[in-house]
C-alpha cells in the first residue's frame, strides 16, 4: 500500500494483483462502531448494535455484541451465525470453534461450521477427522478453490502418495485464473513427497502463466531451486523477476537464504504449512469479494493454522486497511517477526496508517529513521515524500524525492514513477522547468504511459504553451484509457485552447459523465458551453462546480465567471 497521489486534475491510479496480498487506496478513517453506540442492555439492543458494527466492518464490536446477543438467546440460531461469522473474522478462533460445534449439533452439515472445524482438526494433527468433514460440503462459491487445496494437503497429511494427492487439485485448475495456483501447489506438494522432477515440471508450468507469474509462485520456484542445491538456476529465476517485482519481501527472502550456508529452506515445509499456503492463495485470489470479507474469514483461517506466516499477516492486515480498521491493522503488522523478511514491509505500512489515524508526525519520523537504516532502498524516502505531498508540503515532497533519486543511481524503466511522483511535486510548488524535465524522465523510461502524457500535456494546454506536442500526446493517451474521464477532460482543454471550441463540448460533456462531481471539469465545462453561445449551461456548470468543493483559488475565479461570464477570446472567430 502506498498513500494516493493528490489526485487534483489529472492523476489516476490503478493495481491489479494475483495471489499477494496488496491494499487497496485507503479512505477517511471511520470511528469504531462500538464508541459511537451506548453499551446495549437487552439481546435486541445488542443485536443492533452488532448489526451497526457489521456495517461498520467492526468485527471486535460485532463479535462482542453478537456474543452478548446469543447469552440472552441462546437457542437463537441466525445470532448463533452471525457471531460464528463475526468471531472468525476478528481472528478469535478458538471462540469461532466453540461456536461452530453449537452450529453443527444444530444443523450437522452446515458449511462454514465444518471448515472452522476441519481446520481446527488440521491445526490439532486430525487430518482424518478433517478429511471427514470436508468431504461433504457443497463445493461452491469459495470453496470451489478452496476445498481442493485443503483436501490435497489433508491427504498428504494422511500419508497418502504425492501424486493422489496432486489429483485432488484438478478441480481448481478449471476455474479460470487458478491454474497456475494449481501449479504451484503440485510442486510443493510432489517435492514433499520426493517427486523432484516432477515437482520442478509443475513449478515450470506455474511459472508459464500468462501475463507472468504472481511473485509468490517465482518464491516457490526459486525456493524449491535453492533447497536443491540449484543456487545458481534460483538466481536467475530471481533476476528474471526483479524488475518486476523489484521490492517483493518474499523474493528478498528467498535471495538472502540463497547467500547463506544452510539456511536455504521450501516455502512450504509440511502439510499443515501447505493447507495455510493454499487459504492464503485463496484469501489473496477474493480480496474485492464482498468488500475484502471473505478474504478477510481465509486470512484468518490461515492465521489459525500459522500465527506467525508474515506474509498471512500482512494480507489480514491490508483487509483491515481496505476497511479503514487501522489500529487493528496495525495491530498484525506488529505481530510480523523481526526477523521476517515482510518486517519492513510491515513497518512501513504501520507509518502510512500512522498517518491516516491523524498521527502525521509519528509516520513521517518513523519514514526517516528507517531510511536512515537501509541506505540502500529508496521506498521510506518515497513514503516520506508522497506523505508530505498529501499535506500540501510539495516544495518539502520535492527535496525528499531527490534524496530518494539520489539513490537509485542509474535510473531503470521501472522508476519513472519517482520521477512522475516528483514532477507532480514540483509542478504543485510551480517550479515548472523542473517538473517539465521530471515529466519527460518518466517518459524516457516508460513511453507512453498515459498518465504522464496527460499530466505534462494538459499542464502545456493550461499554460496554452507547446500545443502541437500535446494535442497528438493527449490523443494517444485517451487511445490508451478511453474511459478515463481526466484524460478526455485534458484533450477537450487542448482543443479549447486552440481555439477548437464546438469540438471541445462532446468530448467535455463525455468527460462529465464518466466523472460528474469534480469542480475542475465542471468549470472546464462551463468555459466551453460559454464559448459556443451557451451561456445559461456555461452559468449552470460553474454554480455545480461551485458546489463540489473547489479549492479556494478555482472558488474565486468560479464566483467571477458566475458574476460576470468570460471576456471576448481572441480566438472566437474559430469557435465554429
Amino acid at each position: 500500500m502506498t498513500f494516493l497521489f493528490p489526485r487534483g486534475r489529472r492523476v489516476a491510479c490503478a493495481l491489479t494483483l494475483l495471489l499477494a496480498a496488496c491494499a487497496d487506496p485507503p479512505a477517511a478513517p471511520v470511528p469504531a462502531a462500538h464508541a459511537q453506540i451506548r453499551e446495549p442492555v437487552s439481546a435486541s439492543g445488542s443485536f443492533l448494535a452488532a448489526r451497526h458494527a457489521e456495517r461498520e466492518r467492526d468485527w471486535d464490536g460485532a463479535s462482542r455484541y453478537l456474543e452478548q446477543a446469543l447469552a440472552a438467546e441462546p437457542t437463537n440460531f441466525d445470532l448463533l451465525l452471525r457471531a460464528h461469522a463475526a468471531v472468525v473474522a476478528d481472528g478469535k478462533f478458538d471462540a469461532g470453534v466453540a461456536l461452530a460445534r453449537r452450529i453443527v449439533e444444530v444443523s450437522s452439515a452446515n458449511p462454514q461450521a465444518n471448515l472452522t472445524l476441519a481446520i481446527e482438526d488440521i491445526r490439532l494433527g486430525r487430518p482424518a477427522d478433517a478429511s471427514r468433514r470436508l468431504e461433504e460440503l457443497p463445493v461452491q462459491g469459495v470453496n470451489r478453490a478452496a476445498l481442493p487445496l485443503l483436501k490435497a494437503w489433508i491427504d498428504l497429511g494422511r500419508g497418502q502418495p504425492s501424486s493422489a494427492a496432486v489429483e485432488r487439485l484438478k478441480p481448481l485448475g478449471e476455474i479460470a485464473g487458478f491454474k497456475p495456483l494449481q501449479e504451484m501447489h503440485a510442486g510443493l506438494i510432489e517435492d514433499l513427497g520426493g517427486r523432484t522432477a516432477e515437482a520442478e515440471a509443475s513449478f515450470k508450468a506455474a511459472l508459464a502463466a500468462e501475463g507472468g507469474p504472481p511473485p509468490r509462485i517465482v518464491e516457490a520456484a526459486a525456493a524449491f531451486y535453492g533447497f536443491h542445491g540449484r543456487v545458481d538456476d534460483a538466481r536467475a529465476l530471481l533476476r528474471r523477476y526483479r524488475d518486476l517485482y523489484p521490492e517483493s519481501p518474499g523474493l528478498e527472502a528467498v535471495e538472502a537464504r540463497l547467500s547463506t550456508p544452510g539456511a536455504a529452506a521450501r516455502l512450504v515445509p509440511d502439510p499443515v504449512a501447505g493447507a495455510a499456503e493454499g487459504l492464503f492463495n485463496v484469501a489473496s485470489a477474493v480480496r474485492q469479494e464482498s468488500g475484502g470479507s471473505v478474504s478477510l474469514t481465509y486470512g484468518r483461517y490461515a492465521l489459525a493454522l500459522q500465527p506467525a506466516n508474515a506474509a498471512a499477516l500482512l494480507l489480514v492486515a491490508d483487509v483491515l486497511d481496505q476497511q479503514n480498521r487501522y489500529e487493528e491493522s496495525n495491530a498484525l503488522f506488529a505481530r510480523v517477526p523481526a526477523d521476517s523478511p515482510f518486517a519492513w514491509t510491515a513497518r512501513l505500512r504501520l507509518a502510512e496508517n500512522l498517518h491516516q489515524m491523524k498521527r502525521s508526525d509519528e509516520a513521517a519520523a518513523m519514514f526517516e529513521k528507517m531510511a536512515g537504516e537501509r541506505p540502500e532502498r529508496v521506498d521510506a524516502l518515497r513514503a516520506l515524500a508522497q506523505l508530505r505531498r498529501v499535506q500540501e508540503r510539495y516544495v518539502d515532497a520535492a527535496l525528499v524525492y531527490d534524496q530518494a533519486i539520489a539513490r537509485i543511481g542509474a535510473p531503470q524503466q521501472r522508476h519513472w514513477t519517482i520521477f512522475y511522483a516528483r514532477g507532480i511535486a514540483n509542478e504543485r510548488s510551480k517550479q515548472w522547468p523542473k517538473a517539465e524535465a521530471d515529466f519527460l524522465k518518466a517518459l524516457e523510461l516508460q513511453p507512453e504511459q498515459p498518465d504522464v502524457m496527460n499530466y505534462l500535456a494538459y499542464t502545456w494546454a493550461d499554460m496554452n504553451i507547446n500545443l502541437d506536442r500535446a494535442f497528438p500526446m493527449l490523443e494517444r493517451a485517451v487511445e490508451l484509457r478511453p474511459n478515463s474521464g481526466h484524460i478526455i477532460d485534458s484533450l477537450a482543454w487542448a482543443l479549447y485552447r486552440k481555439g477548437r471550441f464546438a469540438e471541445a463540448v462532446p468530448l467535455m460533456e463525455r468527460a462529465i459523465e464518466i466523472v460528474p462531481q469534480d469542480p475542475v471539469l465542471l468549470d472546464h465545462l462551463g468555459d466551453v458551453y460559454w464559448r459556443v453561445g451557451r451561456e445559461a449551461e456555461a452559468r449552470f456548470s460553474w454554480r455545480r462546480s461551485l458546489g463540489n468543493k473547489p479549492d479556494a483559488d478555482l472558488r474565486a475565479e468560479l464566483q467571477r465567471k458566475i458574476d460576470n461570464g468570460l471576456p471576448p477570446s481572441p480566438q472566437a472567430k474559430r469557435a465554429d
